[in-house]
């Protein structure tokens, strides 16, 4: 009886183990919102950062490679709405986090766990200062 128990735990920790390092897999990287001391955790791979100021407040795009992007907005009387796509293999995110809205966009089914993963942690942890 004592050996099932013990093969039942280390199968459990053998699978909480895989788990984990899956979860791990991603990379993330802080980047500056515009030019505060705020920074966003925004999946590897960024090849274009835009910035937009308007007299109530600036938008952000960052654009990647795979044409997928992440937009933020900070501003008075606005609302970011999530981008329209006619491919149902892209995919959208709205978020609001610390007062910022922010999208992602046109992100490959292959992708998206990467960019859920960064958006729930911002939403968790709220978005960093430096």
């Amino acid at each position: 009886m004592k050996i099932k128990i013990i093969i039942i735990i280390i199968g459990i920790s053998i699978l909480f183990g895989f788990k984990q390092q899956k979860e791990s897999k991603y990379k993330f990287v802080d980047v500056q919102i515009n030019k505060s001391e705020s920074y966003l955790t925004l999946p590897k791979g960024i090849k274009k950062n835009n910035v937009k100021e308007f007299t109530e407040g600036f938008y952000q795009i960052f654009f990647y490679s795979d044409n997928s992007s992440v937009i933020i907005l900070k501003g008075v009387n606005t609302i970011l709405e999530l981008p329209t796509n006619d491919n149902p293999n892209a995919f959208a995110r709205k978020e609001i986090i610390d007062g910022i809205q922010m999208v992602y966009g046109n992100v490959i089914s292959k992708r998206k766990a990467e960019f859920d993963k960064a958006f729930d942690l911002m939403k968790k942890n709220g978005i960093m200062k430096k």
